[in-house]
Parts: structure tokens; C-alpha cells; sequence
């Protein structure tokens, strides 16, 4: 299954669009958010997307956000989130916590950790765990996006600078 992976989207709504818009063309209903959205208002883009999303370091108030999540029926967020997906386990968290980072890899009971904050593609293993930052959406960034096919472990990165918003394919 693929799930779509952003980060650190810093209130850019032309890429969110771009981004949101490439994911959908793609059939892909499942989001990953990895925090620093910077405002509740963001959250609207995502609508239709099985969102999991967590606080980064530049996001509003956990009330703001969080009663912005609910009126979209979704959960709250809070600064790491586990879950399974597909028969994985997940770990979500901004990535400005590295204590945090340290005990995730060191845990080795995740299969993927999912991460932000450093506005830079990552892509390894470590300890059987895939770790992954999808890198930035953020304005004056490289503008990047990353997919997770579940069942093959593949990740691709994509430089949403380079994909054409009228051809998707």
C-alpha cells in the first residue's frame, strides 16, 4: 500500500496544494505529516486523506491545532504518534526530540520511524528500522515529498519543483 509523506510544509500553500494534488493523482489516500505545519488553517488540504499528523517545534498551540483536528473528525496530535499500518509499526515525531530519535532506533520495534525538522531527504536503516524524512515543503527549500509502498518497503522521494502541476503521470 502507499502512503504519502510530508513535513515541515511551514504554512507553503502553493506547494501543499502541489503536493496534495500529485498525491491524489496517484490514488494515494493515506498522509503522514511530520509536524510543522505552522497553522491550524493548513489542516484543510488534507481533508479526505486518512491523516496521521504530529506537532513540530514551529506549530501553533496544541489547542489551536487540536480543535482544529476535531471539527475535521480527526484525532489530536501530540509531539510522537505509534500506530500499525499494513502490518508495520510506526513511529511519527518531529524529529527536534534526538533523545527521543535515540530510543526509537535503539527500541528496534519499529519498522519505520517517520521524521522531520531537518528539511533534508533521508532515507536509511538502521537497526532493521527504515528511517525516513521526506524532507521540506517549506518556501526557498528543495520542496520534497516522499512515498512508502508498504509492501515492498520502497521509498521514493519526489522534487515537487520538477513535477509538472498540468501532468501528473
Amino acid at each position: 500500500m502507499l502512503i504519502g509523506i510530508i513535513a515541515d510544509t511551514h504554512n507553503n500553500v502553493e506547494m501543499i496544494i502541489k503536493a496534495v494534488s500529485y498525491l491524489r493523482s496517484r490514488r494515494i489516500n493515506t498522509l503522514i505529516h511530520a509536524g510543522d505545519l505552522s497553522s491550524p488553517q493548513m489542516l484543510d488540504f488534507f481533508r479526505g486523506f486518512d491523516l496521521y499528523i504530529v506537532l513540530g517545534n514551529d506549530d501553533c498551540s496544541n489547542d489551536e491545532m487540536n480543535q482544529k483536528l476535531a471539527s475535521l473528525g480527526l484525532e489530536p496530535a501530540c509531539c510522537a504518534k505509534e500506530f500499525e499500518f499494513d502490518g508495520k509499526k510506526f513511529i511519527l515525531f518531529h524529529g527536534d526530540n534526538v533523545p527521543m530519535f535515540r530510543d526509537a532506533v535503539n527500541s528496534e520495534k519499529y519498522d519505520y520511524i517517520i521524521k522531520g525538522h531537518l528539511h533534508c531527504v533521508e532515507n536509511y536503516e538502521r537497526k532493521n528500522t527504515r528511517i525516513i524524512n521526506p524532507g521540506s515543503l517549506r518556501k526557498g527549500e528543495e520542496n520534497t515529498i516522499a512515498i512508502l509502498d508498504t509492501s515492498t518497503g520502497d521509498v521514493t522521494h519526489v522534487d515537487m519543483n520538477a513535477v509538472d502541476p498540468y501532468n501528473y503521470s
